[in-house]
């Protein structure tokens, strides 16, 4: 219905107390209005469109609009405690500019670093000094702010944010948002050794690499099965790399796939794939499909990043050299002949994602919220059990807590008389604008 990110913040300030609404870009499959999980869902009658840079800065400049004249109009109305912004771009926001002129704290998570990834994609020059002019400015801009690596905070402070006003909350989906009602499909026949790459098709992503790796191991004997899934700039370039190869009964190209079809292709695989290439961005960051494995029990295959190994040792994750085929064909042979192996880094996978997924993010995304709120204003339920690789026989092993979620959040309160008649979040991105409201 709406980004995951989003969606496990927005609910999990709906379990602390909140109420919480969500701005959303159009989507031909949500309504204008509706609720999911105690959180409201409006659409802005805006859409992001990728014919050309051009295209991309006006849907974006359109939406900016919108989600400055909502923020603005619902402020007067009814005082925010707070607003978050979800970049990217990171100059959303000053969509809160309104109320935080009239004393309302801004929050802004910062998913992705512009500065990197334009350098990745367009070379360093111009735009990249000036979209790091654009981080400091928002940074400064607001009262807090989140990011999802170390790495990355460390990156924001060396070009002169305040490192004391960012919280590092890891990326990862709540497992609850992950699998919602599904259950595993009646098993079917046995198939071959099979690994998954699921998310964007983009040369950065490395499915090239993928596709690569998966010639050599056909070419050594090997009977393996790859599932590719997702959209992008790169699809017909990896089609292209299939066709030639021959590799059609060995790499499966499902495309974008729904959520219920998406975790049936990860609860029947044997291992899951991260092979984004080495680029001033990917060292920064860490990749929301590598959570997605550990929930579903899948080792991890990863190409050998900064940020990712310096959380995520090799007992963890079966490492690569980033964009190397041979590489990654050695890794996934390795996992292939040694069950002992898989089974070693599902298990580490598993318990890393205890330690560090978002039953533990939870807490340090909700501390600012909280203290913005006083502690008197919210009650704080425990904090959702995160789950373990469903059985192929039963459905999913995992905690049914009372919904939640929450992203770009801005929260209001309003006043009756002397008491608090409520509270609500504003969360703001580039696929969703959202606002949470303390009931």
């Amino acid at each position: 219905m709406y980004e995951p990110s989003v969606q496990r913040e927005a609910e999990a300030l709906v379990e602390t107390g909140f109420a919480v609404e969500v701005l959303n870009m159009r989507h031909p499959e949500r309504p204008a209005r509706t609720v999911v999980n105690g959180v409201e869902l409006t659409s802005l009658p805006a859409g992001l469109g990728r014919s050309s840079r051009h295209r991309y800065l006006v849907d974006y400049a359109w939406f900016f609009a919108l989600a400055a004249g909502t923020l603005a109009a619902r402020h007067v109305r009814r005082p925010y405690t707070a607003v978050q912004v979800n970049t990217m771009p990171d100059f959303l926001v000053f969509a809160a500019a309104v109320p935080k002129l009239l004393g309302c704290p801004v929050v802004v998570q910062m998913n992705e670093p512009s500065p990197e990834l334009a350098e990745t994609l367009f070379g360093p020059g111009r735009t990249v000094r000036v979209l790091t002019w654009i981080e400091q400015r928002a940074l400064a801009f607001a009262d807090h702010a989140f990011t999802v690596t170390d790495d990355l905070r460390r990156r924001y402070v060396e070009r002169g944010a305040d490192g004391r006003r960012i919280t590092v909350v890891l990326n990862g989906t709540d497992p609850r948002v992950r699998l919602g009602t599904w259950a595993p499909s009646p098993n079917g026949a046995r198939h071959p050794f099979t690994v998954i790459c699921h998310g964007a098709i983009e040369d950065r992503y490395g499915q090239d690499t993928i596709v690569e790796a998966a010639r050599m191991l056909r070419d050594a004997g090997r009977d393996l099965r790859v599932v590719l899934t997702g959209r992008g700039g790169a699809v017909e370039d990896v089609l292209r790399r299939i066709d030639e190869h021959g590799l059609g009964d060995v790499v499966r190209f499902r495309g974008w796939v729904a959520e219920e079809e998406l975790n049936d292709l990860l609860h029947a695989a044997d291992a899951g794939i991260v092979a984004q290439k080495a680029s001033p961005y990917s060292h920064l960051v860490h990749t929301n499909k590598m959570v997605d494995y550990w929930i579903f029990g899948l080792p991890v295959v990863a190409s050998r990043l900064r940020a990712t190994a310096a959380l995520y040792d090799d007992s963890v994750i079966e490492y690569f050299p980033p964009g190397d085929a041979a590489g990654l064909a050695r890794a996934v042979a390795r996992l292939q002949d040694d069950p002992r192996r898989s089974a070693e880094l599902a298990r580490n996978g598993r318990a890393a994602h205890a330690r560090h997924g978002w039953g533990v993010q939870r807490e340090a995304y909700l501390a600012p919220f909280l203290a913005l709120a006083g502690d008197a204003a919210v009650a704080r339920p425990s904090a959702p059990t995160t789950s373990t690789r469903p059985s192929r026989a039963a459905g999913p092993a995992i905690a049914q807590p009372p919904p939640s979620r929450t992203t770009l959040d801005a929260a209001r309160r309003r006043h009756h008389a002397a008491t608090s008649r409520g509270s609500a979040v504003h969360a703001l991105s580039s696929g969703a604008k959202r606002a949470m409201k303390r009931s």
